[in-house]
């Protein structure tokens, strides 16, 4: 009897069995969070694959998660340390919280976050997001035009397009200047309240320099499901209740596309002089 290779097999039996049960608890646990996860990157796959459609959903239904056990301690400890210093009311959130959060942020995921730039800020980085539509790229863009595959259409369509452009205007000057960096832009934008930002009429062009096509982290605190995003339009209102906005592919990325539509989101500056941090989903490092 080889007695290395049956103690090798028990080993094997019951290092299985607790892989088991642990996992089993996990998705028991975090039943809700990694449905929106695995959403999310299904849908990811769908927007980026340059596949048919068919070809594209047979990709997204088989591609293999991470590992359960890495992906637990990764998501687990990310919003476990999040909430527990964001507070339960969405309110503005005070310095030393900003600081703790934005160190947080960058830890997380490996970009410098920061509450504010150059002493230049908005007015709050925790608040209410809300839905927008579609923004007009360029003179004569629309929604037959706007999309490039079938699946963005049948996903984004419904959203509409606003009818004036965003803050800075259209995004090219015509169909055949638009650039993917344009398309990108848009895709991934969000309106924020510029217009309450601290003297922002006393440094009128020194805050339109700043903030426009700046990149903000969006963070779901209740889910991990997060954006890079870009500042290309000014608002909502302050009665409405809500304290930015974002574009149709944000809202969706941050599992905040069904319902209501709107939901608490932590937004900082992400300090990228290089320009090296694409626009869109972006997961823990």
């Amino acid at each position: 009897m080889d007695l290395g290779n049956s103690h090798y097999k028990l080993l094997k039996k019951e290092w299985g069995k607790r892989h088991k049960s642990i996992r089993s608890k996990f998705e028991e646990k975090h039943r809700e969070a990694l449905n929106k996860l695995s959403a999310g990157a299904a849908s990811l796959i769908l927007l980026s694959s340059s596949l048919n459609p068919a070809t594209a959903l047979a990709a997204a239904t088989t591609q293999t998660p991470p590992p359960l056990i890495e992906e637990k301690n990764k998501v687990e400890t990310f919003l476990k340390e999040l909430n527990s210093i964001i507070p339960q009311n969405v309110r503005p959130l005070n310095p030393e919280e900003e600081a703790t959060i934005s160190a947080k942020l960058s830890e997380f995921f490996g970009m410098d976050v920061m509450p504010a730039i150059n002493g230049l800020r908005l007015n709050r980085t925790y608040g209410v997001i809300g839905a927008e539509q579609h923004l007009i790229r360029y003179p004569g863009d629309n929604m037959a035009t706007h999309f490039t595959s079938i699946i963005n259409s049948n996903l984004f369509y419904s959203s509409g397009m606003a009818p004036g452009r965003g803050a800075w205007g259209y995004f090219a000057n015509s169909k055949g200047e638009l650039t993917p960096a344009d398309i990108e832009k848009e895709r991934w934008y969000i309106a924020v309240q510029t217009f309450a930002a601290l003297d922002y009429n006393k440094r009128l062009r020194e805050y339109r320099d700043f903030f426009k096509y700046r990149k903000m982290l969006i963070v779901n605190p209740l889910t991990g499901q997060s954006v890079v995003s870009d500042i290309a339009d000014a608002g909502p209102a302050v009665w409405t209740g809500k304290h930015l906005g974002g574009s149709p592919e944000v809202m969706h990325f941050l599992g905040l596309s069904e319902g209501p539509r709107k939901g608490a989101v932590l937004y900082f500056f992400i300090n990228d002089p290089d320009d090296k941090i694409p626009l869109g989903p972006i997961n823990l490092k």
